[in-house]
């Protein structure tokens, strides 16, 4: 008993020795906490909303002006859904406050002027398919449907309407501080801290493009086979890396985006984060990405000059089965 009485005193004893503020705190009351925790999520949520609309109307005219380029193709309404699970855990609850996010898929934006506004669609409405099942916008029934089905307000009803045929690829926009952006083979995504960091929509089109040929080329399977081989002793990218920047930039200009000065991304990115400048990992290093780039725009602009079609150069044979 002495021996366990000792060890209660002398932990007791640490615990009062530990360093402690030495000044008395102002303590807000639980009520001004939650109101400003609201208003701080309120805040956030809105700008993931803007970012989410940019993201969407950049990357449409670059989905839909390279759909010929892109093997699998879908109908494009012009909507977008999310659901809980679109968010990080910690944020599903706040995304459910004030973006109306469910455990189910519903419509959060529809973009001006598309198929899908043309038809009525207004955000807050259900997709459902033949079994009355709640659906994103991306689910594999609507990749060829003339029509759609919706549930507004507990009511259902039939929405007849041609959506325009794009590239099948989602993109989609992640919360996240780190400048960056990927391609799965499936699908884009772009973080909020690359949204910042896109200074103009131009800027970003040669991000999203970017991702697109990743997508297009089967870079992701091309790296993955690579690795396999060499027997997962290396991870060779920056050729893909290299190729996705020179078609990035032609899709990005089939869509209508102007190249002059694009190039300047990859200074700021390097200005931004100097390692990038003189440190060639994953990725080439920014100097030979800008030049490169500029080399790029300059053999565009070369075609569009001389009325030629705006498609990539390619090594003899190797001109992708675009299965028109």
């Amino acid at each position: 008993m002495k021996n366990r009485l000792g060890i209660v005193f002398c932990f007791g004893f640490i615990l009062s020795a530990c360093a402690s503020v030495e000044t008395r705190l102002p303590v807000p009351s639980p009520t001004q906490l939650a109101m400003e925790t609201g208003s701080q999520e309120a805040e956030a949520f809105a700008r993931y909303l803007k970012m989410r609309k940019r993201l969407d109307k950049v990357s449409a005219p670059i989905l839909a002006a390279n759909a010929e380029l892109c093997k699998k193709n879908r109908a494009d309404f012009g909507v977008v859904t999310h659901a809980k699970k679109s968010y990080p855990k910690h944020l599903r609850a706040a995304a459910s406050r004030h973006l109306g996010a469910e455990d189910s898929p519903i419509v959060l934006l529809v973009r001006e002027a598309s198929p899908g506004a043309k038809a009525g669609i207004r955000r807050g409405d259900v997709l459902i398919n033949a079994k009355g099942k709640p659906i994103s916008a991306y689910d594999k029934s609507l990749k060829h449907a003339d029509n759609v089905h919706i549930r507004r307000a507990g009511m259902d009803m039939k929405i007849p309407l041609n959506g325009d045929r794009v590239c099948d690829y989602a993109v989609a926009l992640k919360m996240s501080g780190a400048v960056n952006a990927y391609a799965n083979g499936k699908s884009i995504v772009v973080t909020t801290a690359m949204m910042d960091f896109a200074g103009s929509d131009d800027e970003l089109a040669l991000v999203v493009g970017h991702e697109l040929a990743h997508n297009t080329m089967g870079h992701v399977r091309k790296a993955i086979w690579n690795t396999v081989i060499s027997g997962f002793a290396t991870r060779t990218t920056r050729p893909f890396e290299s190729e996705a920047d020179y078609i990035g930039l032609y899709y990005m200009a089939r869509a209508g985006y102007k190249l002059d000065g694009v190039e300047d991304f990859w200074r700021r990115l390097g200005v931004t984060y100097p390692k990038s400048i003189v440190r060639e990992k994953t990725h080439p290093v920014t100097p030979m990405r800008l030049l490169a780039i500029r080399l790029a725009v300059a053999e565009v602009e070369a075609k569009r000059a001389a009325g030629t079609a705006l498609l990539p150069n390619y090594l003899p044979g190797k001109r992708p089965d675009y299965g028109q």
